[in-house]
């Protein structure tokens, strides 16, 4: 099924999806042109870039839509060919740089583009060359895509039979969890990913007639880059909300105002709920991110634990029982630090809650 796959390229294969790895061994086979079509904004050029990544391709991505037949390889050249003028093409550059190295070249929009663009790039896509005399080299990959027309009410043009049967056709889906796991934990806002982790079904929501912006992973993607250049990749919600509630709406629509509340839901909870009542707020706090708990041990760390009631130490373990091994052990490392007299019966009781952990502290930090 590989075929004439390098060793080195199969061992890369191993840290693809399985949708990836199949898309490039669509690529890879040369026979026929991969074709995805799915609704904007589901990550087609993520998928593809992804994939080149991965693979140790670099990635060239044509948007069809957006460029004239000049620059897909149509712009007329006069050449002499045993003294007599031929009409030839130039080159574009993106085609030259193509062939120094493995690439991945993408054709985006295919079915939105102008008919002489179309042309241009089917050409390649089908005949893998420029003209008479450029021709991609094998280490060149190639792959289009495309949007639905009317069922995501974009403007699109229908193939003809000759054309769709050169095509191998699929329907690119994107799922929250895919989504989550191989894209957005390593480049999105973790608030952002917490709240389509709750939410999946807000992950794509259809626009309507009363906004023109909606809920897309790719509209996700912008606005996390929007807290993340403005405030940081670790902002806490209370710091990015004031600006965000006036301009969420303008990345993903009518899903701003469920965000806007969640955030606001998160700011509410404090470190006063988990002390006084961890048994109300316990099923609400499930729902949030790690950086919801990051904050409230940091406030944790502002009270003089020998000052708080058993019930409160009792509520404290409720917590820290919750939250992440390496958040457990900072904060009982600051216990260990800040508290002179551990061995009160009161704190050794919370401390040994949590023994496993303090033994590893211990073994940690044993003098070698």
């Amino acid at each position: 099924m590989i075929g004439t796959l390098t060793d080195e390229l199969v061992q890369k294969m191993e840290n693809l999806t399985e949708r990836e790895r199949l898309y490039f061994q669509v690529m890879w086979s040369k026979s026929g042109v991969l074709y995805i079509t799915s609704k904007p904004g589901i990550a087609k050029s993520a998928i593809s870039r992804g994939i080149a990544n991965k693979m140790g391709f670099s990635y060239s991505d044509v948007r069809l839509s957006m460029v004239d037949e000049t620059d897909v390889g149509l712009y007329p050249n006069v050449s002499d060919v045993d003294g007599v003028k031929c009409l030839d093409f130039v080159v574009p550059r993106w085609a030259i740089e193509a062939n120094k190295r493995p690439t991945i070249i993408h054709f985006e929009e295919l079915n939105r583009a102008s008919l002489p663009v179309r042309n241009a790039a089917l050409q390649i896509l089908l005949e893998r060359c420029i003209g008479v005399d450029f021709k991609f080299n094998d280490n060149v990959l190639m792959m289009c895509s495309g949007n639905l027309g009317d069922e995501d009410g974009t403007d699109v043009e229908e193939f003809d039979n000759a054309l769709n049967n050169r095509l191998i056709h699929y329907s690119h889906t994107l799922g929250a969890k895919e989504w989550i796991d191989n894209f957005a934990k390593e480049n999105v806002h973790s608030t952002i990913v917490s709240y389509i982790g709750n939410y999946p079904e807000k992950l794509y929501q259809p626009p309507n007639e009363n906004t023109k912006a909606y809920a897309t992973p790719r509209s996700w993607t912008f606005m996390s880059d929007f807290i993340v250049k403005n405030f940081g990749k670790d902002a806490s919600p209370k710091q990015f909300l004031p600006i965000l509630s006036q301009i969420a709406h303008g990345f993903v629509g009518n899903s701003a105002q469920r965000f806007i509340q969640y955030c606001e839901e998160m700011i509410n909870i404090t470190i006063k709920d988990i002390l006084n009542d961890f048994d109300r707020v316990e099923k609400e706090l499930e729902k949030y991110n790690r950086d919801k708990n990051s904050e409230l041990i940091h406030s944790l760390k502002e009270y003089d634990i020998k000052k708080l009631s058993e019930k409160q130490l009792e509520n404290v373990t409720k917590f820290l029982k919750k939250v992440s091994e390496d958040e457990l052990t900072a904060y009982l490392l600051h216990v260990l630090d800040n508290v002179p007299d551990v061995a009160d019966p009161k704190i050794k009781k919370f401390m040994m809650s949590f023994k496993d952990v303090l033994v590893t502290i211990k073994k940690i930090n044993k003098p070698k």
